[in-house]
Formats: C-alpha cells, structure tokens, sequence
C-alpha cells in the first residue's frame, strides 16, 4: 500500500489531469466553432436562414454529446462536412 506522501502526489497528479483535460475540451470545442464560423459565410436571406438551422443543430450535438468527447467530435465533424457541402459552390466541391 502506498504511503501518504505518494498518495498527496498521485492526487495532485489526478488534478492536475483533470484541470488539462478540461482546458482541452474547451480549445477542441473554440477550435470547431471557429471552424463552422468559418465554414457559413452567410450572405442573403436563405443562406441566413441554413446557417440558423446548423447553429441550432450545433448547440443540439452539444447537448447530447456532451459527456462523450469523441463522439461529440465525430459529429461535429459531420456537421462542418455538411455546412461545406451546403454552401460552397459546385465547382469547389472536395468532399
């Protein structure tokens, strides 16, 4: 059994996993947001409207994958493939 001293060190090692884990989640997630700001360069009325109907599913991905980060970046990933193929032009189209 470990003794106290490597146990404070084994707990603020755990903390300190945690603190980084979080911190990478959170640049993950600025990361896509960027990405699909990016992604929707809305000009007019209809493409307004498409880039509101992906933010909405955008918060809605979140919601319901937000415990399970590796789904929630497939799906996010998904979802800028689709904005791309929505609103590029034809012509452009790599996906």
């Amino acid at each position: 059994m470990p003794g106290f001293p490597e146990m404070l060190k084994l707990k603020e090692r755990a903390e300190e996993n945690i603190y980084f884990a979080k911190l990478d989640l959170e640049l993950i997630k600025a990361l896509h947001e960027r990405e699909l700001a990016k992604a929707v360069d809305a000009r007019g009325k209809k493409a307004k409207k498409l880039a509101r109907s992906f933010e909405k599913k955008y918060r809605k991905l979140t919601k319901a994958h937000g415990r399970q980060p590796k789904k929630l970046v497939k799906a996010y990933r998904k979802l800028i493939r689709k904005i791309r193929a929505t609103f590029r032009p034809t012509a452009i189209r790599k996906y």
